[in-house]
């Protein structure tokens, strides 16, 4: 404000300006500096007194008076505070806490040039980063069951190949179908179908290791990336635990059922060492597993594999 002192212009209007703060639908700080690394808080409006937590108390206190109790908290401000002093230019930053806020810290200069306020405008941003959470999960993620999408199994399984790249460890790739899920959504209702799918997801779930991930392809189709198993042993352990959990009785709503599992089984490096060869040996492997009788699993097999046998006829002399 040239011409005029910052200081005796907020002294002579600061009524006018308090009431002005308090219809501001930001929060609002107007700080004083008073030294190097020291700020007193001069005014606080509505909306800062409600979500900071502070009360008119504070008014005309430092900031380490007022965050005593919290000095990480009153070491962020004061940091940011004096970056706006030392720059003398506008300081923005995201404080992620309870809620999450947007801060700009403008400085104050008199006519000298001299910074002697700060003015501190903080935004609730929690919904936007809410929404912004949310898409990315739908981004990732299945929206019937939560389990991750095709996306993030594909992110997965090409991150599983490049660490068997560098250190060795085998995995798995289960390639599974629901039996006869066409059967309990036609007679059932959809409703009743998806209530089936998500307990489905989560038996699943509750039938591997937390390293491992189970995805949702679409409709009743599912995959599970089994990793760093010891040996084959370890991944046939754990396919027959899905087996077993799938069997147990179903009871939902008034509807009780039994249901089953058909598992096709490839493993990283014999059966492949890309996703698209492992995704496709899995699912010849399903499909050997149906052929059989369903509610059983199935090692992928090259002597039953079409694109196998197309690939050794081409090859033959």
């Amino acid at each position: 404000m040239a011409g005029n002192d910052v200081g005796d212009f907020l002294e002579r209007h600061s009524d006018v300006l308090a009431r002005f703060f308090e219809h501001v639908a930001e929060m609002v700080f107007l700080m004083e500096v008073v030294g190097y690394r020291q700020f007193r808080y001069l005014l606080i409006n509505a909306e800062a007194k409600k979500y900071a937590g502070l009360g008119q108390t504070a008014c005309g206190k430092r900031i380490e008076e007022v965050y005593a109790d919290q000095p990480h908290i009153a070491e962020l401000l004061i940091s940011k505070y004096q970056e706006a002093v030392d720059t003398r230019k506008p300081v923005l930053f995201v404080w992620d806490d309870t809620i999450c806020c947007e801060s700009i810290l403008t400085p104050i200069l008199n006519s000298a040039g001299v910074c002697t306020h700060v003015l501190s405008l903080v935004r609730d941003v929690t919904p936007r980063k809410r929404l912004v959470e949310q898409l990315q999960f739908m981004a990732y993620h299945d929206t019937l069951t939560g389990l991750p999408n095709r996306r993030l199994f594909q992110e997965r399984l090409s991150a599983a190949l490049a660490q068997h790249a560098e250190t060795g460890l085998p995995f798995a790739v289960l390639y599974l179908d629901c039996d006869l899920f066409k059967t309990v959504n036609d007679t059932m209702g959809h409703e009743i179908g998806d209530r089936f799918l998500q307990e489905f997801a989560r038996r699943l779930q509750t039938s591997v290791r937390t390293l491992d991930t189970v995805a949702r392809l679409g409709g009743d189709e599912f995959v599970i990336l089994l990793l760093s198993v010891a040996d084959h042993g370890e991944a046939i352990r754990l396919t027959e635990q899905i087996l077993a959990s799938v069997r147990r009785p179903w009871k939902i709503q008034q509807h009780e059922f039994t249901a089953s599992v058909s598992i096709g089984v490839a493993f990283c490096p014999q059966d492949g060492s890309s996703s698209q060869l492992l995704m496709r040996h899995a699912d010849v492997a399903l499909y050997l597993a149906k052929a059989e009788g369903r509610n059983q699993y199935a090692l992928f097999d090259r002597a039953s594999c079409p694109c196998c046998q197309a690939s050794c006829q081409r090859a033959a002399p």
